[in-house]
């Protein structure tokens, strides 16, 4: 074997690290190929190693977390599209330094030892531990899990609601079983939306969808306790993106007024009923598309035209170019074209308006015009803070300027800005809970009476949403004295984290994270760091 027993010392290193996935079979079946001997002739010898670097390293790519060739294959025209500097910078974010010095540490350590002992059986004998270790966890886990409770009832009180789930050994079966019985519960669900608004006073909606922001980034850089979450007057801290790109975030939240389908399931015709903004234009309101940025990239656009937003989007090259982004277009200020929609929006009583605005001031990779940020962290520090006061400033506009909205405010999914063992700062091809968990908020403006602010902490996505706006068509919040919000959300639809991107899905299940892989097998999300 020589040399190539490093190779899987190292590669044991960065499963036992969470880094990669190891497939037993394969590496020991490639382990026994390079132990082969073929004899002294060079060409031999050459010859083999020809053969075995490719093998390796195509194996070494097929036990790390990144996407399927297929899937790289399908994306590998978007990268043409960025620019030189951010390439370089998402190369040198694959460099972990602690890993790094480790895997130098332990190539010293098999130099010091390869001259007395065989390596190659430590290495063959790692291997065969691998499978091992699921046994030994749980059987640690035995004397170190918490005791549980039994009911009066005969049912466990120690555990939350979703201790039913977790119950069941977390086997493939019983995980596909879950997602299986999750997705056919959303196939029955659909908001029932009122046909016109009630009441006397008209109101505009406001949906500002926000790419790349999830607790996760705003806890990364110390914001998220920030005060521009104070002014929401519902907020909802466990709320689901179920996808983890802009595209397939926006047909999520388009088709708010059905229940989740698979990534798979949304580029499909949809139920009639489904799409959110066809069901606020037959309620009376004008759909209206206002970005920070072209729309191109991903024919984001055209995702939002084939899915009940066939408008125009609003020209807004009249703002001000706040930053480039990761391919050099331009990202114009948020306060100024959402100051400017403002300014020139006929007033609600002339025409109820239902407003999209898609921000990417915060997507990974976008340098701020005049300001020099070089870590990702001080650079979503610094650009969040100026969104947060974009946002409140425009609020505040909206409030002297005596209209009544209801604003909407959901991130598409999460940055990611941190990264974890599994996925590098950035990239967000696994819908990880750092990048699926996002603060989602809902404020009214120009109500009679501050209402006491309702915070909701089950489980929630889209269809909450759409719960909650069809409620205020129904019953207009503007026409009354007090508006009572825990009543406005009440019962309103509980839907599990369950995330899916182009056949990687993840799921929480308990307090844990599973990924079910494109090969359709289950693994526990490494959530360390």
């Amino acid at each position: 074997m020589g040399a190539w027993a490093y190779y899987f010392f190292a590669k044991l290193y960065l499963f036992w690290q969470g880094y990669i996935d190891l497939d037993v079979w394969l590496n020991l079946a490639f382990a026994v190929g390079v132990a082969i001997p073929v004899g002294a002739k060079l060409w031999a010898r050459i010859g083999k190693q020809l053969i075995a670097v490719p093998v390796g390293a195509a194996l070494l790519y097929h036990d790390s977390w990144f996407p399927p060739i297929s899937r790289v294959q399908s994306q590998a025209g978007y990268l043409q599209d960025f620019s030189f500097d951010y390439l370089v910078e998402l190369l040198g974010r694959f460099i972990n330094p602690v890993v790094v010095v480790t895997l130098i540490g332990i190539l010293l350590v098999y130099l010091t030892l390869q001259r007395k002992l065989r390596m190659s059986t430590f290495a063959v004998l790692g291997l065969l531990l691998v499978p091992t270790l699921p046994a030994v966890t749980q059987f640690m886990q035995r004397f170190t899990a918490p005791p549980v409770v039994i009911a009066a009832n005969g049912g466990t009180a120690a555990a939350p609601a979703a201790a039913t789930a977790a119950a069941l050994p977390a086997t493939d079966e019983n995980l596909d079983a879950q997602l299986n019985a999750f997705l056919a519960a959303a196939e029955t669900r659909r908001t029932s939306f009122p046909s016109e608004l009630a009441g006397n006073t008209p109101f505009d909606i406001i949906v500002i969808h926000t790419c790349s922001l999830a607790w996760d980034d705003m806890e990364f850089v110390d914001q998220r306790d920030h005060a521009f979450l104070d002014q929401f007057d519902i907020l909802m801290t466990q709320f689901s993106a179920a996808a983890s790109y802009s595209g397939p975030a926006a047909i999520r939240l388009l088709r708010a007024s059905c229940g989740q389908q698979t990534h798979d399931g949304i580029y499909k015709p949809t139920r009639p009923g489904c799409q959110l903004f066809e069901n606020l234009e037959s309620a009376g309101f004008a759909s209206q598309i206002l970005m920070n940025h072209d729309g191109q990239f991903g024919d984001f656009i055209g995702d939002l035209n084939r899915n009940g937003l066939d408008v125009p989007a609003t020209d807004n090259r009249q703002a001000a170019i706040q930053q480039r982004a990761f391919d050099d277009s331009p990202i114009y200020d948020d306060h100024s074209l959402l100051s400017g929609w403002l300014a020139s929006a006929p007033p609600p009583d002339q025409q109820r308006t239902a407003l999209y605005y898609n921000t990417t001031s915060l997507h990974d990779g976008n340098r701020v015009v005049g300001v020099e940020l070089r870590s990702v962290k001080k650079s979503f520090d610094y650009r969040l803070t100026e969104y947060f006061r974009d946002l409140s400033r425009f609020f505040s506009e909206l409030e002297d300027a005596g209209r009544k909205a209801i604003i909407i405010f959901v991130p598409e999914h999460g940055a990611a800005a941190r990264g974890d063992r599994m996925q590098i700062s950035g990239m967000r091809e696994i819908p990880s809970p750092a990048v699926i968990h996002i603060p989602t908020g809902i404020k009214f403006i120009g109500l009679g009476k501050d209402p006491d602010n309702v915070v909701i902490d089950h489980p929630t996505s889209y269809m909450a949403i759409s719960d909650i706006l069809a409620r205020a068509i129904e019953n207009n919040p503007f026409d009354a004295d007090a508006v009572d919000l825990a009543s406005m959300t009440s019962g309103i639809t509980t839907t599990p984290m369950v995330a899916d991107n182009d056949g990687t899905v993840v799921m929480k299940r308990g307090n844990e994270f599973w990924m079910r892989s494109p090969d359709g097998s289950w693994t526990e999300y490494v959530t360390r760091r």
